[in-house]
């Protein structure tokens, strides 16, 4: 130690110590945030979907006596990779999710359909067909009112309380345009006559019958209702049968979506359905009758 040195440390100065300069595997270095890449393209897709039906529709804001009951829309796919992400954007495994999700933001727009409007979609490989409104690969057809449509209006009935032996049951007028509803498969009227069920409420003898499930079943009588199918009106109306009627000590109601409500109690006399009505029976099991 040098004689200026030694001065320095008796009055209390020390040398400054070199900063040591980081190594390289001690220098931190940021990781780059992710760039948000907005919605997955199905996410995509569905605003795409929406603003385009909510776009061509703006005519009819303020309009509900003129507004369409119906609306197909036309998607021009050039590969399945494609329908698949098409397919998820309309949440084809959830049936009507995207019908309602269309309903609340038309309603946001002022656009009020009627409440048994029926939404369909249909995919074309080559070209789109003659649509009312088109833009780029998504066409719209909105049928005429003027002219009468005479395609068979297809339905569902779906068990909401207690258990029918399917989920849900297909009303295919191409098929059959009455559907017996009951308990058990099949029942003997005083007549002789055998009554075949076709939307079956499952008795506690069934198989596959569940007693939490079922537990109000039992209020179901055998011979209780049915659905009959007016090709000319294209309209679906609930008969009650005896089995369901006061008379029988039974009774039917019909729940509608504006919170009104029909007594089935008059023989022989239909009450029309319409979509999103929930069909009570024996005030235990409640069958939800939809539009497809």
């Amino acid at each position: 130690m040098s004689l200026l040195d030694s001065v320095k440390n008796l009055f209390g100065f020390t040398p400054a110590q070199p900063v040591k300069p980081e190594s390289a595997s001690e220098q931190t270095v940021e990781t780059p945030k992710p760039v948000s890449k907005g919605l997955p393209p199905a996410g995509q897709q569905r605003d795409r979907l929406l603003r385009f039906v909510i776009d061509k529709l703006r005519p009819y804001q303020n309009e509900p006596e003129t507004a369409p009951n119906s609306l197909n829309l036309c998607i021009l796919r050039t590969t399945a990779e494609e329908e698949d992400v098409y397919n998820v954007a309309l949440w084809a495994s959830q049936p009507g999710k995207f019908r309602n999700e269309l309903a609340r933001q038309l309603a946001d727009n002022y656009i009020q359909l009627p409440a048994d409007w029926r939404f369909s979609y249909a995919f074309y490989s080559d070209a789109l067909p003659p649509c009312t409104y088109r833009d780029g690969n998504l066409g719209l057809i909105i049928p005429d009112k003027s002219r009468p449509d005479t395609s068979p209006l297809l339905a569902r009935l779906v068990a909401v309380k207690g258990q029918t032996e399917q989920d849900a049951y297909e009303l295919n007028p191409v098929q059959k345009t009455s559907y017996c509803i009951g308990r058990g498969h099949s029942t003997q009227a005083a007549s002789g006559r055998v009554r075949t069920n076709d939307i079956v409420v499952l008795n506690d003898d069934d198989p596959g019958f569940d007693a939490e499930r079922g537990a109000g079943n039992g209020a179901v009588s055998r011979a209780h209702a049915t659905i009959r199918y007016d090709a000319a009106r294209r309209q679906y109306s609930l008969l009650a049968d005896p089995g369901g009627l006061p008379a029988s000590g039974n009774k039917t109601k019909i729940f509608h979506p504006d919170g009104s409500l029909d007594r089935a109690d008059i023989p022989g006399m239909g009450y029309p359905l319409q979509h999103g009505d929930q069909i009570e029976l024996g005030g235990e099991v409640t069958l939800l009758f939809e539009v497809v």
